[in-house]
């Protein structure tokens, strides 16, 4: 009797993966109880014709085994004039053929590839792929890859009660079980495939990836088990499902904690109480709970990948969740990526395509030469991208895709919509307004050129971490402006200026001040002055130009300089000079000042004589200097630590963001921004002291020099307050997870 199944076209490939696994179940089950082949057609789909192909070649190979096993050989052209379909077009599929020829050497016969090639000559070139690499043990089929249907709940397994099945999987089948000699329940994974994954994970210790306990391997059954914490709140495929099921106006941080707790629910469960854990997602918005999914998981892929393990299968299916909601990654496919492993549709089943980056694709594709082992962590970097993209809108950046009926032809369409990139329709489909930066950040891990991918999972997770904290974003990843670029280019034209002119004014002023109060009353001492003033200027000026220079020339170079051409070591010293120019400003103007203080007076009483004022002019003479030396230098520092802070130190950052040996160099700035407020805020109460001190000549003058105080202590309190919210921004953007190196 034909086999009963949807008709309708296929539209993902995980349904054509239900429609082909029941065929194939079906044909398997009629071999165990009858003992003799099956009619294949009676188990072959008639419409649509990709699956019904598919569903043929996977029956074909299926059928080879079984008759090999049990000495009823039969060869591929009889497969072929049995069904003419599969030699239409560029015939039979490269996959097929090569089951052909591998059952062939087993059976002991002299196999000439050439014969094949002739035969076959428009599989040539995938033929030549799959011999070239090819192993005697291995094969293309599904069936041999399928998680066995021999077990299930109440059956026992070794040490092993199994209580219910948890999910299934293209290759393994998971269940809750209970461990009889531990007393414990379990995750157990069972599946008829041995591979390295258990040892590989076991190494693996990260607060989100799934800790393998062991595994055991039952010879006589051929049964693979591998056992793991048993998390009880599913998986992000359970909560995408209820994505999809709210409007976008109603989904939050809660939407996740609702689908973790629907599934505690489904499996007789009670939701866990309220936690640290479950307040924190549920008081985010949607955006923000998948950008921390997405940077927690992103750490946990770079954990792996300096270890040198690849993921190669990152999508919903494969992250699950605690009661609480935290993710953990899954099923790590460590041998999953061999070009004959990957050359038969068992590979591809299971919805994995649509998450794949074209060079993925390529290397599961036996018709291009790309080779598995030239794969590293950006297919994974891509795959997370997919699945957070698919998290937040509901849908894939990516059509969905269709099949041929050909898998050669199949990848390689996938692989040239990858190189097409989201296109524009997908893209305006996603509303980042609440964690700004999160689409770029993504749309940039779908590039399809690698290069142009962050470079290592650790540096998405950085990003993304980021993206939850905006104010830092702003400062690291400043959106394009010429004042920017012109200080971050030009740091010594752009800050000099700024330490100049209060020095500038704060000299006129005091030339102005004292030649009307102290020196034109004293004759002896005119002349004197204004040559004193032509001395000190022109050398004091230039001198403090040149220290300052100097302090910047260093982190002048270091801008210059793109940060990946110097090593981290470097990089700090050179952020940490930065930080120290305002200060350096600071004691520069100061020791010019103190300096011509002293010059000054000495000076003129030396050349000139006593002042007819009296000696109280000495007093009121370094009074003004003071007020004109703490203009000079508290406003300066102000405004070059606000540059500094927003623009040079953050250009000296690479892409980790601040390290945490950065952190007291940027609370000293903190403090000394404190210190400098106070000296800010005395220059108008001490120009207030000089005025009430004696009868001044020029008293709108002296209150002018108030005023102008007043409001540059207005303006040195809103830069310092500009500045402490940048550094506070930097400094949250040192906390990191604590992630196990």
């Amino acid at each position: 009797m034909a086999l009963n199944i949807n008709q309708a076209p296929a539209e993902t490939v995980t349904q054509v993966w239900a429609e082909v696994g029941d065929c194939l179940e079906a044909f398997a089950k009629k071999w165990d109880t009858d003992g003799t082949p099956p009619q294949i057609g009676d188990f072959l789909p008639g419409e649509p014709p990709e699956v019904r192909r598919i569903v043929l070649v996977e029956i074909i190979k299926f059928d080879q085994h079984e008759r090999f096993r049990r000495g009823l050989s039969q060869t591929l052209d009889q497969y072929l004039r049995d069904f003419p379909e599969l030699g239409l077009g560029d015939g039979p599929p490269a996959d097929l053929i090569f089951e052909d020829y591998q059952l062939q050497r087993k059976a002991g016969r002299t196999v000439d590839t050439d014969d094949y090639f002739i035969r076959y000559p428009k599989r040539a070139a995938e033929l030549a792929q799959l011999l070239g690499v090819s192993s005697p043990a291995r094969t293309t089929s599904v069936m041999a890859a399928r998680p066995p249907k021999i077990v299930g709940p109440g059956d026992r397994l070794d040490d092993f009660d199994l209580l219910a099945q948890l999910g299934e999987g293209s290759f393994a089948r998971v269940f809750l079980a209970r461990q009889v000699t531990m007393q414990r329940l379990v995750a157990l994974k069972v599946s008829a495939s041995r591979g390295a994954e258990a040892e590989t994970l076991a190494q693996l210790d990260h607060p989100n990836i799934v800790r393998v306990y062991d595994q055991r391997y039952i010879a006589e059954r051929g049964l693979l088990l591998v056992y793991m914490p048993y998390l009880a709140g599913g998986t992000l495929l359970d909560v995408l499902e209820r994505v999809r099921k709210k409007p976008v106006a109603e989904r939050s941080g809660k939407t996740l904690l609702e689908a973790v707790d629907a599934v505690l629910h489904r499996r007789g469960e009670v939701p866990p109480a309220v936690s640290d854990t479950r307040r924190d997602w549920a008081a985010r918005n949607w955006p923000a709970t998948v950008c921390l999914l997405g940077a927690k998981l992103a750490n946990a892929l770079d954990y792996a990948h300096r270890k040198d393990v690849l993921h190669r299968d990152v999508k919903p299916a494969n992250v699950l969740l605690t009661a609480d909601g935290e993710p953990l990654l899954a099923d790590f496919n460590i041998g999953c990526c061999s070009k004959l492993d990957g050359a038969g549709p068992a590979s591809f089943f299971g919805g994995s395509l649509a998450y794949m980056s074209a060079e993925h694709l390529e290397a599961f594709n036996p018709q291009h030469p790309r080779k598995a082992d030239s794969l590293d962590g950006q297919a994974d970097v891509f795959g997370l991208a997919v699945t957070l993209w698919e998290l937040l809108t509901g849908e894939k950046p990516f059509p969905r895709e269709r099949l041929t009926g050909d898998w050669s032809k199949t990848l390689s369409l996938l692989v040239e919509q990858r190189r097409q990139g989201p296109s524009i329709t997908f893209a305006a489909a996603f509303d980042d307004n609440d964690v700004p930066g999160l689409r770029d950040v993504l749309l940039s891990c779908l590039d399809p050129d690698p290069a142009n991918r962050p470079a290592s999972a650790g540096e998405l997770a950085r990003e993304l971490e980021l993206c939850l904290q905006p104010a830092t974003r702003k400062l690291l990843r400043p959106e394009s402006a010429r004042w920017r670029e012109v200080v971050r280019r030009h740091p010594l034209l752009t800050l000099l200026p700024v330490g100049l002119a209060p020095n500038g004014l704060a000299a006129l002023f005091n030339i102005s001040y004292n030649r009307a109060e102290i020196i034109d009353p004293w004759e002896n001492a005119q002349e004197v002055f204004q040559t004193i003033i032509m001395i000190v200027n022109g050398i004091f000026f230039p001198l403090g130009v040149l220290i300052f220079a100097l302090s910047v020339l260093s982190v002048m170079r270091g801008l210059k300089r793109l940060p990946g051409q110097m090593n981290a070591a470097e990089l700090a010293r050179i952020r940490l000079k930065s930080l120290r120019l305002g200060v350096v400003a600071s004691y520069v103007c100061v020791g010019c000042w103190v300096t011509a203080g002293i010059i000054w007076p000495l000076t003129l009483r030396i050349i000139a004589g006593p002042p007819p004022q009296g000696a109280g002019v000495y007093v009121h003479f370094l009074l003004s200097l003071l007020i004109c030396g703490l203009v000079a230098s508290a406003y300066p520092y102000f405004l070059i630590m606000f540059l500094t802070v927003r623009v040079i130190y953050p250009a000296l950052l690479g892409a980790e963001g601040p390290a945490p040996a950065d952190a007291p160099a940027l609370h000293r700035v903190e403090r000394e921004l404190s210190f400098f407020r106070v000296a800010a805020a005395s220059i108008p109460l001490l120009t207030v002291a000089v005025l009430a001190s004696r009868e001044v000549k020029h008293p709108f003058a002296v209150a002018a020099m108030s005023a102008a105080g007043l409001a540059g202590t207005l303006a040195a309190f809103m830069l310092e307050g500009r500045t402490r919210a940048d550094l506070a921004a930097l400094l949250a953007g040192q906390l990191r997870w604590p992630w196990p190196s």
